[in-house]
């Protein structure tokens, strides 16, 4: 006969979790149920969690989109995106990717295309190093308009 979990434990457990790093209402909404839990002692945890600030959505995304645009490399598309997985409300990501210095932004695309740009094969076909260095800014989340604002000036 299988016990049911006790939810004390779970909600220690989750805020050991959330005490280590930052963690959105959906990871942890995931995490608990792995437990086996009734979607009405997931809830009554997750809000428990959120009173005691132990889970903040508007905190996580400032942490989210900082990490994935210093480290990763990501634009605001890509960001947008992946947010959005995470059922982050989108008034919470709008905020956060407005927050993001133009300058940092910028030069960030910049330092990415030029680190592409020498790795292509075929440095002389101008086009073809064009449309490389575009695919490549796109699928990282940048902006079209200034992926090609970047390149031309490159």
């Amino acid at each position: 006969m299988e016990t049911k979990p006790d939810t004390t434990k779970v909600l220690h457990k989750a805020q050991a979790m959330c005490s280590k790093s930052e963690k959105c209402k959906s990871d942890i909404t995931k995490y608990l149920q792995k437990y086996d839990l009734s979607e009405k002692d997931i809830d009554l945890i997750i809000k428990k969690l959120i009173e005691e600030k132990f889970i903040d959505d508007s905190r996580y995304v400032r942490f989210y989109v900082n990490d994935k645009l210093k480290f990763n490399k990501w634009g605001k598309i890509k960001i947008r995106y992946s947010l959005r997985q995470k059922q982050i409300e989108e008034h919470i990501i709008n905020d956060s990717l407005q927050q993001i210095d133009d300058d940092i932004y910028i030069e960030t695309l910049k330092t990415i295309i030029e680190q592409k740009s020498k790795s292509i094969k075929k440095p002389n076909d101008k086009i073809k190093r064009k449309s490389a260095l575009l695919r490549f800014a796109t699928s990282r989340g940048f902006e079209y308009s200034l992926i090609m604002k970047i390149i031309n000036d490159y």
